[in-house]
């Protein structure tokens, strides 16, 4: 998941792209809170800021900012987006800017301004317009920071999801 500055700083850095990051997982049906489905048929104008994953099966015009973008098959964004991974099936037009993985499928069609960290096509898949590897200091500047990332400073720094190991004196 990718977390985004918060509102202050991102208003004076210029970045276009604010999202909360929390996430929680419901106890009734044991799926994370965050996703947004836009269903088959449905039609969305507008800005989604989703702390998780965005499936899109109808159609989306406007901006995104999420942990994920799912574009299914059938399924059409129009717009300006900021994830940290993408998964496209359906048609993307605009600005892609993805700062882990794209992917896209042998039924993918993506077109626009598209930055990216890695990239996968499948044999069929189609991509086209300015594309660009992102560099390092691309994705400093794009206020993008991926979870890992903060994972990984916390293990340096003795912290982590299982404590610190203490050595043993002989």
């Amino acid at each position: 998941m990718a977390i985004f500055d918060d509102e202050n700083n991102n208003q004076s850095t210029g970045s276009p792209f604010t999202r909360s990051t929390t996430s929680r997982t419901s106890s009734m049906d044991g799926t994370k809170e965050g996703n947004i489905h836009i269903g088959s048929g449905v039609s969305v104008n507008g800005e989604i800021n989703a702390p998780n994953e965005v499936i899109v099966n109808g159609k989306h015009t406007g901006k995104v900012a999420a942990g994920k973008i799912s574009v299914k098959n059938g399924g059409g964004v129009d717009g300006e987006t900021a994830v940290e991974t993408a998964e496209i099936e359906g048609n993307y037009d605009g600005n892609l800017q993805v700062a882990g993985t794209l992917s896209v499928s042998s039924s993918g069609v993506a077109k626009g301004e598209i930055r990216y960290k890695d990239l996968e096509i499948a044999l069929g898949g189609k991509i086209s317009g300015t594309i660009a590897e992102m560099s390092d200091e691309d994705f400093q500047k794009s206020k993008i920071k991926l979870v890992k990332d903060e994972e990984e400073t916390n293990k340096k720094s003795g912290g982590g999801f299982f404590g610190t190991a203490k050595e043993e004196d002989n």
